[in-house]
């Protein structure tokens, strides 16, 4: 009766030992912070030993003392798949029900049954390129954030303001045919919210459009890339 006595004050002390020790993961991520000075959000162990670390939907890979910086992607020889790509692409997904479409021009192809959500400036070239590869999109509807990144605010409240925002978007951006001078009653604010949202998503160019899964595609990329995705 004893020995249980003196047994089991001894396990609930080794549990608190243990409960309150930190875990390798809070460990890197403190060491990280101490050493890199970057704020951590998410730390991981993975299978070949390495620790993943997530900062800002940034992906870092560290050994467990913060010792070394492995810089690059890591690649699954046997099943011919990019870990790293396919974790940044699940850090760059986002909640489509929450983008506000009341601040997109909105464009529908056919039946529009299917949806794509594209942020782009009326100065990107590359931007332009692709304007030119939803225009073979068929039963879509296309949700644009007009966003002006490359010093286009003017052009951006020029369009937003004309009289039929979708054509002289299209006009411009298909034809090259200026949109109307803006009005001097027109302030249009979307422009500025489009950049907040930019900055939110942590997009550092454009055109870079979403899917309804949250997927996220940047890039001039082709029509075959798009309908794969659509699908």
């Amino acid at each position: 009766m004893k020995k249980n006595l003196l047994i089991t004050p001894l396990l609930l002390a080794i549990a608190s030992v243990a409960f309150a020790a930190p875990s390798d993961t809070d460990r890197v991520k403190a060491l990280v912070k101490q050493k890199m000075n970057i704020e951590a959000t998410t730390a991981k162990r993975l299978p070949m030993g390495l620790y993943e670390v997530v900062a800002d939907r940034n992906l870092l890979y560290v050994d467990k003392d913060v010792k070394f910086l492995f810089a690059g992607h890591i690649y699954d020889i046997a099943n011919q798949k990019d870990l790293t790509q396919a974790r940044l692409d699940d850090l760059s997904r986002i909640d489509i029900k929450g983008l506000p479409l009341n601040q997109a021009l909105k464009t529908v192809h056919g039946k529009g049954e299917r949806n794509l959500y594209l942020f782009a400036d009326p100065y990107c070239s590359f931007c332009q390129k692709l304007e030119h590869t939803l225009k073979e999109l068929d039963n879509v509807t296309i949700y644009t954030f007009v966003t002006p990144l490359m010093n286009s605010a003017a052009m951006v409240d020029r369009i937003l303001c004309a009289p039929n925002p979708e054509k002289a978007w299209e006009d411009w951006m298909i034809n090259q045919k200026e949109p109307p001078q803006l009005p001097k009653n027109c302030k249009p604010e979307n422009g500025n919210k489009n950049m907040i949202l930019f900055n939110r998503f942590g997009l550092e160019g454009l055109p870079t459009m979403y899917f309804d899964d949250g997927y996220r595609l940047e890039g001039a990329v082709s029509l075959e890339e798009i309908e794969q995705r659509l699908k």
